[in-house]
């Protein structure tokens, strides 16, 4: 038995004859018999009643009919769904982000390909760059939204966005003349820094010769912004950061000093080719 023969059973069991069956299937009506008995040996048993004015089907064939139904519309949903995820139509993609990716994703082109395709389901993990790193490194995700700097060799990447540092005052310790900053005035106020950049900060307040205070230290860049709301200290975030969750306690400055520039990447790793599903979401952004 195989599904030819049941679609060629099912055709004649809802036409009625096997002569109408025969021309839905555009053939001749001999080897559509022939095969319809070929199936009735194989299984043993009678499935049509023949007559001439048509056929009718045994408590059998019945039986096979709702069996066959049934087989060729898994048959049928198994083919979609295959070809579906093979051409990057459905599955599960693993996504890793930091907690400082905020605006970044969801974006428009992302909500577009999950409106389009909404067989695609996105599992989201939040970790710090380093820890996204080490799980792609493991297999245990796809692709990752991580923000410079890193040394991780081995990893393809796609730039998002880059932009600069910002200090996040709060109106106890807004006090400086100018709307801009430069690096210099930050050492007359207490900061609260994300630690994924605190490498970067100490170097350039040891080069310019500076020791301020540092009243925070946090691996949240939305903590730190928190924490400049609640008159902690002043904050100094990614901008897309500062801008996405300061609130009226604070004001947002920019600090004029080009090193203090970091980048959003999407990462994956570059020995392996990207799954359709995944080319789908690199090509997102």
């Amino acid at each position: 038995m195989n599904f030819r023969q049941l679609e060629y059973f099912l055709a004649v069991a809802n036409a009625g004859q096997i002569t109408a069956a025969a021309q839905q299937l555009h053939m001749a009506q001999p080897p559509l018999s022939y095969q319809l008995k070929q199936l009735e040996t194989e299984m043993g048993v009678t499935l049509l009643n023949r007559s001439a004015s048509g056929t009718t089907l045994t408590p059998a064939g019945q039986l096979l009919r709702d069996y066959a139904q049934q087989l060729v519309d898994l048959r049928d949903r198994a083919d979609s769904q295959v070809r579906s995820l093979g051409q990057g139509l459905a599955g599960v993609l693993s996504v890793g982000v930091i907690s400082s990716s905020i605006g970044a994703t969801p974006n428009a082109k992302l909500r577009t390909l999950t409106r389009h395709y909404p067989k695609v389901q996105i599992r989201l993990f939040e970790d710090n760059t380093y820890g996204l790193i080490d799980r792609l490194e493991k297999h245990l995700i796809d692709v990752a939204i991580v923000r410079t700097p890193f040394t991780a060799p081995g990893l393809a990447s796609k730039d998002l966005a880059t932009e600069s540092m910002v200090a996040v005052v709060p109106k106890k310790y807004d006090h400086f003349p100018a709307a801009t900053l430069k690096v210099e005035d930050l050492a007359t106020v207490p900061l609260i820094i994300y630690r994924r950049f605190e490498h970067l900060f100490q170097a350039t307040f040891a080069e310019k010769q500076m020791a301020p205070f540092i009243a925070c230290t946090c691996d949240d860049a939305r903590t730190a912004v928190q924490w400049a709301e609640s008159r902690m200290g002043v904050a100094v975030v990614p901008q897309s950061v500062a801008e996405q969750t300061s609130g009226l306690q604070t004001s947002v400055r920019q600090i004029r000093y080009q090193p203090w520039r970091t980048t959003l990447k999407l990462v994956w790793p570059e020995q392996i080719t990207p799954s359709p599903l995944l080319q789908r979401f690199i090509d997102s952004y």
